[in-house]
């Protein structure tokens, strides 16, 4: 291997052994990762990976697969994935038609009730690092069970309360249990899913956890309304909550790939379902080659795992990209609702169905996005010769600009985005129907849910094997700036109107296209050189311990030695 082949690393001086440890990288466990040979049309962003080693061997005739589910058994999991994941926003967005009602019956100000929605979102920042990690760890079956319990049982408590104090620390509880929904979700679409078809899983994930933002407020509009109290939204989220934990608790299979690999290794305890401890109470004669022993040591999640993703530099930046992006997206919604009701005059209802439109529209978005980010990856794969579909060699090769594949299409989003969001502000500053800011609304949905899937994608292929945790690392990042913004946003329209707060939130959208591009140049380089560094601790680890054990080895042999030299030496004195 020639050190030009890897002149993205920096430090030429150590460069012969970066050059075994990516070639290790690509060749290790999977066996051979090269693709066939390359056309003469290959595209030019694809040259790094034509040009290099891995490009010149040949490919393996047989492939371990990724998954063992099937395409219906993979529908299935990422419909189960999006039904749990739309909890957290849909338990937030549920109750803004009804926060003057809250402040009402709780005779406290508005700007306090605002503080519960600013608390749920802090948490719901901060739970899944903590979930994230452990769902990596102990697989998601149990992780969803928990976290849904810990939810169901808050909306019950929420229920039940009748002070403000109740409500802002229930809605904490409420925001751990529910916000964890997201990350294990995205973790069981990379559990299941190649880097060919994982654009349109995660599309579908995304596109349904938006219609949440759209359902919840006429939802909780008409709750409230028909029961006149807005705690018969927390007693519909106590059964949505307690229905779920039913269900995966009878049929949900593990996919956590620390447990169960590709899907082949047989589950056991509370990663196993009921079904399929019935089923196998029923037949209990299994081959052996079926049964992967998991007695494996228990070990814990790290919740500061998501801290340490955060610090590299591939990660920052996509997160950094994308937090400028969120918060004018909490910013578009928290002021819409509020100026609905004070430029307008909507109720709770008419205020919750001027929603509708963005919802669909981010449903819209992000499925056609995850469709999109699939044509992208089979365009790269194909110019860099392994096909259409990549397989495995895409997967394991460090040199396939996954970056470009995933991001090339999010500029064009954010630039939009950017637009929509200028003229969304002066639809209210000039006083125009209604209809105006809605219909904004929807292609605004398009295109910021669509660069959000787009994100969502780029992380996982980061860390394929911490999806989880890795999505835990993203919401952290955006949530407590997310919760910044809509902290702020009411205060900053009363001073300079609703115009020019969002020409400054257009600006701020802007600021992540060259933060984004620096990723899309860079990013490659620095992934590499962080899976450097990954294989060279792997590698001093095993070293340390051969060391340790031959050591063990030789102390023993000379323990031996003595024992032999005593007792041989205690024979000839009694002879």
């Amino acid at each position: 291997m020639s050190g030009s082949s890897i002149h993205h690393l920096p430090d030429t001086a150590q460069m012969p052994a970066q050059e075994q440890i990516l070639d290790t990288i690509r060749t290790t466990v999977e066996g051979d990762l090269s693709p066939p040979e390359q056309s003469a049309t290959a595209h030019q962003e694809t040259q790094d990976v034509e040009n290099s080693p891995v490009a010149r061997m040949t490919t393996t005739a047989s492939e371990v697969p990724y998954s063992v589910f099937s395409p219906q058994k993979k529908r299935a999991l990422c419909a189960a994935a999006t039904c749990t994941g739309l909890l957290s926003p849909f338990s937030t967005s549920i109750y803004f038609p009804s926060i003057t009602q809250v402040a009402t019956d709780l005779g406290v100000s508005v700007e306090k009730i605002n503080l519960t929605v600013t608390t749920y979102m802090i948490f719901q920042g901060l739970a899944p690092s903590v979930w994230g990690s452990f769902a990596d760890v102990l697989g998601r079956r149990p992780l969803y069970l928990l976290t849904l319990s810990i939810y169901a049982v808050a909306n019950l408590a929420l229920s039940l309360q009748n002070t403000y104090a109740g409500l802002l620390v229930l809605r904490m509880v409420q925001s751990a249990g529910s916000s964890a929904t997201i990350a294990i979700g995205a973790g069981t679409i990379g559990d299941i899913t190649t880097p060919s078809e994982r654009g349109f899983y995660m599309g579908v994930f995304s596109g349904g956890v938006m219609v949440a933002p759209a359902i919840a407020p006429v939802l909780g509009g008409l709750l409230s309304r028909s029961a006149d109290s807005w705690k018969a939204s927390f007693w519909f989220l106590f059964a949505i909550g307690i229905s779920l934990v039913a269900v995966l608790f009878v049929w949900l299979p593990e996919t956590g790939r620390a447990i169960v690999g590709n899907g082949s290794i047989r589950a056991s305890g509370w990663n196993q379902s009921l079904l399929q401890k019935l089923e196998r109470k029923k037949h209990p004669e299994v081959d052996e080659s079926e049964v992967i022993a998991i007695k494996k040591p228990l070990r814990l999640g790290n919740p500061l795992r998501c801290v340490v993703m955060i610090l590299q530099k591939d990660v920052a930046t996509v997160l950094a990209g994308h937090a400028f992006i969120y918060v004018g997206y909490y910013c578009i919604t928290v002021a819409f609702s509020s100026q609905l009701k004070t430029v307008y005059n909507l109720n709770t209802l008419q205020i919750g169905l001027c929603f509708l439109p963005y919802g669909v529209g981010s449903s819209i978005g992000s499925v056609a996005s995850g469709k999109i980010l699939n044509q992208e990856f089979a365009r790269f794969a194909k110019a860099a010769g392994y096909g259409a579909d990549g397989g495995r060699s895409v997967r394991q090769n460090p040199d396939f600009p996954i970056e470009k594949a995933r991001l090339r299409m999010g500029f064009p989003m954010i630039i939009v985005s950017a637009v929509l969001t200028v003229a969304f502000g002066w639809t209210f500053r000039v006083n125009v129907s209604y209809a105006a800011p809605v219909t904004i609304l929807f292609f605004l949905g398009l295109s910021i849910v669509g660069f959000f899937t787009c994100v969502q994608v780029i992380l996982v292929d980061l860390y394929p094997q911490e999806s989880a945790s890795v999505t835990a690392a993203n919401n952290l990042v955006r949530c407590l700036l997310g919760a910044g913004g809509s902290a702020v946003v009411d205060i900053v329209v009363d001073k300079i109107g609703m115009g020019w707060t969002f020409v400054i939130v257009a600006g701020m959208d802007l600021l992540a296209v060259p933060v984004l591009f620096l990723e899309y140049k860079k990013g490659g380089d620095w992934r590499r050189e962080r899976l450097y560094k990954i294989k060279a601790e792997e590698d001093r680890k095993k070293e340390i311990e051969k060391e340790d054990s031959e050591r063990r080895v030789s102390d023993r042999t000379a323990d031996t030695i003595e024992n032999q030299s005593i007792q041989e030496a205690a024979g000839i004195e009694k002879n």
